[in-house]
């Protein structure tokens, strides 16, 4: 079944499937390709584990192709070592540039098949997909988020932007560098949505027709002042969908058309 609206079922669907979790505090995001394999796109936070290990044993996942890890901030690695005893992982994914800072905070040195990926690589994962690396690039920023991991997931013709925690400088520089690239139909929001980010000329090259926001709570979003995020996504017209309010966010794709379920808490 490749058609993703001619089924209610993602276990049916033979496309792409892309899964990005509520977690209480941080990030996760599952990548099922349409081989069978699999990548998660970072841990969430050590306080997040249960949360993140009932939604593993939903998916009845006991090995991972892929883990993702795209800084060495908490929410984004913290829950690495409870996911490495868990979990079968045959390749570990990191930011070269980062990838000491990384390795400090998450002992992944027993996983045998380790990657970094600098600016501009591009990693064949599938069959007519690809992950396109855009940051970090020379020289390091101060804050550790603007050197995470930025890449696009493409699928044949559709492209998932993931940017990790980045804020207004990285997306500044990913503007001068990539500008071609930006352009995607799924932006994950960096930063959990933080006011910091998700400038507006950003948000206009990427030009999303959806946009998902990893946060806890709609109340937490206007309690840390991250309103504005959500007006200048309102001004784009992306559909926009947070995890807190909507729960996890699946979406299935066949490369040219795609569609969005919501799963309430």
């Amino acid at each position: 079944m490749d058609d993703p609206f001619a089924t209610e079922n993602e276990a049916e669907f033979t496309g792409l499937v892309i899964t990005y979790w509520a977690l209480p505090h941080g990030e996760s995001t599952l990548v099922r390709m349409p081989s069978g394999k699999t990548m998660l796109i970072d841990t969430g936070s050590a306080e997040d584990w249960p949360a993140l290990a009932a939604h593993l044993s939903a998916a009845k996942l006991t090995r991972l192709d892929y883990l993702v890890l795209t800084n060495d901030q908490p929410e984004h690695a913290g829950g690495f070592p409870f996911l490495h005893q868990q979990i079968i992982i045959d390749s570990v994914i990191v930011p070269k540039l980062i990838a000491p800072s990384i390795r400090q905070f998450v002992p992944y040195d027993k996983i045998a098949k380790q990657r970094e990926l600098e600016e501009n690589q591009e990693l064949i994962l599938d069959t007519d997909i690809t992950m396109d690396v855009l940051l970090p690039s020379e020289p390091l920023f101060l804050s550790p988020q603007n050197n995470s991991l930025v890449f696009a997931l493409t699928h044949d013709q559709l492209r998932f932007l993931f940017v990790s925690g980045i804020n207004e400088q990285a997306e500044e520089r990913l503007l001068a560098r990539h500008p071609e690239q930006l352009k995607s139909a799924v932006l994950k929001v960096g930063d959990q949505g933080s006011n910091q980010g998700t400038s507006q000329p950003f948000l206009s090259r990427v030009d999303p027709q959806v946009a998902i926001i990893q946060s806890n709570t709609e109340r937490d979003m206007q309690k840390e002042g991250k309103t504005e995020v959500l007006e200048r996504l309102g001004e784009s017209w992306a559909e926009t969908y947070m995890t807190g309010r909507d729960g996890s966010i699946t979406i299935l794709s066949n490369g040219k058309d795609y569609r969005v379920f919501k799963q309430k808490k």
